[in-house]
């Protein structure tokens, strides 16, 4: 199945009534994000808010996701149906037995990357050594240490929660950040885009593809048509989102004022703006949902080699999505 952006509308706007019975009942989904509401997963709130996912017979509960709500744990406890993971740190839970499968991969490529203040002098990897670099507490850890051992790099790695102060005041000599994300923080802070050098990770093999939809594996064998109708949706519900982004910032905001989370708009618009490149294939004007092969081998031989993990599991039995780009 290949979806393109205009297409996959007009069936959304004339069709929406024709895939799923109105007298049964919807499934009940309950789906975690990384985080909380923003761009990043702007596909699954318009989704739910366009109603796409009871179209296909869903009634969907998203989680606001943060530090405290391990993806894994939850779907393994049964708290979450489907949740958003790296592929790099879903490979590791499926090595460690963990029987997670990946139902369609959305990102399909990596946007991490290294940061220096070009006042500081540091212009290559190479002068990373022995300097100080910011990192998240998530999956960027196991990256930025496996890039590290990659180039044979000794420096000091300080863990973050969040933000970029650190780096703002000089506190760190480097910081790792997505571009989608903290880069632009950087720059509505007031710091120049040609005051900084980047180092995109995939400029240095590894470009990983980032947020995937998982489930447990018996989830896909109880229920092949629910995963696969998840993944429709999802991918419905992002291209709409692309469509109309003022309305999707509207749908965030909306979702945001639930919590705690506030989301400045110009940055939101930038995240958004963003999310296009990162989920069509590279050369490709559609939204695709595949994992590629070659994809999963290069991040998974990239993990064993720096020994995150010790073996790599079939590809067919990691990844059941049946959506697929010719």
């Amino acid at each position: 199945m290949k979806i393109k952006f205009p297409l996959l509308v007009a069936l959304f706007l004339s069709s929406a009534q024709l895939v799923y019975p109105q007298n049964q009942a919807l499934k009940k989904v309950n789906f975690l994000p990384l985080w909380v509401p923003q761009p990043q997963f702007a596909g699954y709130y318009m989704a739910k808010d366009k109603k796409i996912y009871e179209k296909y017979g869903l009634d969907v509960n998203i989680i606001s996701g943060g530090f405290s709500k391990d993806v894994p744990a939850y779907l393994k406890e049964g708290k979450a149906h489907f949740g958003i993971m790296y592929l790099s740190s879903a490979l590791r839970e499926r090595a460690k037995g963990t029987e997670l499968v990946n139902v369609g991969q959305i990102f399909q490529r990596s946007e991490i990357m290294f940061v220096t203040k070009k006042s500081s002098g540091i212009k290559t990897i190479h002068d990373f050594r022995g300097k100080k670099i910011a990192v998240w507490r998530t999956v960027l850890v196991e990256l930025t240490s496996g890039f590290l051992k990659k180039h044979n790099i000794s420096a000091e790695v300080i863990n973050i929660n969040e933000g970029v102060n650190i780096f703002l005041k000089d506190a760190v000599d480097i910081c790792a950040v997505m571009y989608y994300n903290e880069y632009n923080s950087l720059i509505n802070f007031g710091i120049d885009s040609n005051e900084l050098n980047v180092f995109y990770f995939r400029d240095f093999g590894m470009d990983f593809p980032e947020d995937g939809i998982y489930c447990m594996e018996q989830t896909y064998k109880d229920d092949p048509d629910l995963c696969e109708k998840f993944v429709k949706a999802s991918l419905e519900g992002w291209s709409y989102a692309l469509l109309h982004p003022d309305e999707t910032l509207k749908v965030l905001r909306a979702y945001q004022k639930i919590g705690t989370f506030r989301d400045n708009l110009s940055h939101s618009k930038w995240m958004l703006n963003s999310m296009k490149d990162l989920i069509q294939p590279p050369g490709k004007n559609v939204i695709s949902g595949e994992l590629l092969e070659s994809d999963y081998i290069n991040t998974a031989k990239f993990l064993r080699k720096n020994k995150f993990i010790d073996t790599i599991p079939e590809f067919n039995d990691f990844f059941r999505g049946t959506i697929k780009y010719e």
